[in-house]
């Protein structure tokens, strides 16, 4: 069964969020953002191959004059809460990226608007205005002529995911590609498609469920929803404890998980099935026609549907094809 104890730290942070008051929490910890583009709670910093330990922040009016040659295909890596540009999804992904692809990076950072414990509603509310503003910077890259449309892929970790896909409702041309990593649940669950990520935001929507019983979301959001390890209501290797701490291993790994797709030789192949009801009634026999497909970074754009995997308890987590693997249901 579901171990309903690991829910408490989350909802004792929702408790505190929307019960402290000013004398708790004081007013510049938690920040509202002025809804303005350009913002100075957000920035843009520009990372090469060449310049990992030197990035340059970007004038989102005005990118043109910043942008190195050559122009290469771009990804935009969005952080969550208590995050911000070296963090994850930056942390697991963004080195990997440069020193593996023909690719430019851009890490958004509006660590100052997410800070602890500040997430409902501070965090939750200045989702919008970080999103708008970086459809202004995406705007501008396009009108420039820095970047085709198709050159742009948005990487959202948590909060950064949700993030991503209100980004789709401010921009003046449709987005290419959204990854979802872990979406955040808490204060979107509820909300209208257009306030959160759905497979409407882009021509190819991603997402890896990692944590779908606690910080993230379970019902699927794109065009392809991957769920590692949901058998065992767990990342296998993952505790909730680490250092004496709280810590949400879960959340965290589907970051970990897309910097190994992006260079593993094995890959982190997937079965579908019609869905998390289906996976758990082992259903799964109905889509054995269906093709499999890698989750990650190399995942087949034509890829439609809710995909199953299980993984290694530790590095490398890929097991490669699904040629000897089975993925069996544990009973409830």
């Amino acid at each position: 069964m579901c171990e309903y104890w690991v829910l408490l730290p989350l909802l004792l942070l929702l408790f505190l969020a929307r019960n402290c008051q000013a004398q708790l929490i004081p007013s510049e910890l938690c920040v509202s953002a002025q809804q303005q583009c350009p913002n100075s709670r957000i920035s843009f910093w520009l990372y090469t191959n060449n310049t990992r330990e030197a990035p340059t922040m970007l004038n989102p009016l005005n990118p043109l004059e910043q942008i190195v040659e050559p122009r290469l295909p771009l990804k935009i890596l969005i952080h969550g809460f208590v995050g911000n540009r070296v963090l994850t999804p930056n942390l697991e992904v963004r080195d990997v990226l440069l020193q593996t692809q023909a690719v430019h990076v851009i890490s958004v950072d509006y660590g100052s608007l997410v800070k602890w414990p500040c997430y409902y509603p501070w965090a939750v509310q200045n989702a919008r205005v970080v999103s708008k503003c970086l459809a202004q910077l995406i705007d501008s890259l396009l009108e420039d002529g820095v970047y085709r449309r198709e050159d742009i892929h948005l990487i959202g970790f948590s909060l950064g995911a949700q993030i991503a896909g209100m980004t789709a409702n401010y921009v003046q041309q449709p987005l290419a590609r959204i990854t979802g990593l872990d979406p955040a649940g808490p204060g979107f669950m509820t909300k209208w498609q257009h306030e959160k990520l759905d497979a409407s935001d882009a021509d190819f929507v991603d997402v890896i469920h990692t944590d779908p019983f606690v910080f993230s979301m379970l019902p699927p959001m794109g065009h392809a929803d991957f769920y590692p390890n949901l058998e065992h209501l767990n990342q296998r290797g993952c505790s909730y404890i680490n250092q004496w701490r709280f810590y949400n291993c879960n959340h965290y790994r589907a970051a970990v998980y897309y910097g190994e797709s992006i260079v593993s030789e094995r890959g982190f192949w997937a079965q579908q099935c019609g869905g998390w009801l289906q996976f758990f009634t082992q259903r799964c026999s109905l889509y054995s026609h269906m093709p499999n497909t890698q989750m990650g970074y190399f995942v087949a754009h034509n890829a439609s549907g809710s995909y199953f995997l299980s993984t290694h308890e530790k590095h490398p987590f890929a097991k490669g094809p699904l040629v000897d693997v089975v993925i069996e249901v544990a009973e409830l």
